[in-house]
């Protein structure tokens, strides 16, 4: 029998994740981010792989993908399995953190979904990834995370928008239901920028659905109004040749050289755009809110909890709504007080900060 959670005792939560939780490079730091979080808040962190043993080889020679293998029942059952095992053979532990909804857990102890969107939610977007799955494979999908939502002490949320979902789509009692945000992966920084410079930037692996393209587009018709004006391009883009345009290619999290030209490219920017078909949360918002700069974000998703009030959100479909709010920032005080906003709405998102509503979110009555 677990043990209740208590403030002034040494607690021990196994972060459940489908791979390594200590892994940088997993699902943009998340699982990281909230195992150094716990551990700064005076928690223990024990790592619990989810995977099916050997799930890898399988999918190889059977030519799954991930979403494949997270609809498989026996993929799923066989890395709930595992999971459980790792967490009895872990001694004493107090809780679970379940991220992801690939597998479900038998173990006794209390647990707390973590999630940034719902499957209903993810079903849903036109032209996703999840369109070819299927009626029966969706599903089962969507029941095991019911499952799930129904079995936790706590369902926690990256956004406002996610936990509507787990409300509304899944019938689950408001009262446990909690938005504790995503964390931060840039560290905090003040910086004193020359604003009077419009020095947009781009960060997004997925080009298209982050919308590069039409950032590119609209940016031209910015530069036409202000010379002076630059972007930055990060991530997975193509070759860009385009007045004021810059590439930079993918920066790694788990490289320091390219953490530290992450850091640099926040410092001189003035504004981030980042107009995504759909964003879950958006933890780039969050890193340039740390470093002083606003946001241009999307109306589609959780992108909302993650700007705050630091920032502007366009419908991505609003062509001539994204040029106005990239004008819209190109005016110094507008993006200077905006910038302040995004700082003080950042400050609440640390790793540290999750943590601590995670655990506070595990002693509901």
């Amino acid at each position: 029998m677990a043990k209740a959670i208590e403030s002034d005792s040494r607690t021990r939560i196994a972060v459940v994740f489908q791979g390594d939780a200590t892994d940088p490079r997993a699902w943009s730091g998340i699982p990281a981010g909230i195992s150094a979080g716990l551990a700064a808040a005076g928690v223990e962190p024990v790592a619990v792989d989810a995977r099916m043993p050997g799930g890898r080889r399988v999918a190889r020679v059977l030519g799954l993908d991930w979403i494949a293998q997270t609809t498989n029942p026996i993929f799923a059952a066989a890395g709930g399995r595992r999971a459980d095992a790792a967490i009895g053979a872990a001694g004493e532990v107090d809780a679970a953190l379940v991220i992801g909804s690939g597998f479900s857990l038998r173990t006794g102890v209390p647990t707390a979904t973590y999630d940034d969107m719902t499957v209903v939610q993810a079903l849903a977007q036109p032209g996703s990834e999840y369109e070819g799955l299927g009626a029966r494979r969706a599903r089962r999908w969507r029941e095991r995370q019911r499952r799930n939502y129904r079995r936790a002490r706590a369902c926690c949320l990256a956004s406002e928008w996610a936990a509507a979902s787990v409300r509304e789509d899944y019938g689950i009692d408001p009262a446990k239901v909690r938005v504790i945000g995503f964390g931060r992966n840039a560290a905090a920084q003040t910086v004193e920028r020359d604003w009077s410079v419009p020095r947009f930037l781009f960060i997004g692996i997925d080009w298209e659905r982050k919308q590069g393209e039409a950032v590119v587009e609209a940016f031209a018709a910015v530069r036409a109004a202000h010379p002076e004006a630059t972007l930055d391009l990060v991530g997975g883009h193509p070759p860009v040749q385009a007045p004021g345009v810059t590439g930079h290619g993918v920066l790694s999290l788990d490289s320091a050289a390219d953490r530290e030209r992450h850091s640099a490219l926040l410092a001189r920017s003035t504004c981030l755009v980042l107009p995504s078909k759909f964003e879950p949360f958006g933890i780039a918002y969050v890193d340039a809110g740390a470093s002083g700069v606003p946001s241009i974000g999307t109306t589609s998703g959780g992108a909302a909890t993650a700007v705050g009030d630091g920032g502007v959100l366009v419908d991505p479909a609003d062509t001539q709504g994204l040029r106005e709010a990239m004008l819209r920032m190109c005016d110094p005080d507008t993006a200077r007080r905006l910038g302040d906003r995004a700082f003080a709405h950042a400050a609440g998102l640390s790793w540290q900060k999750v943590a601590e509503g995670l655990v506070s979110s595990l002693r509901l009555d």
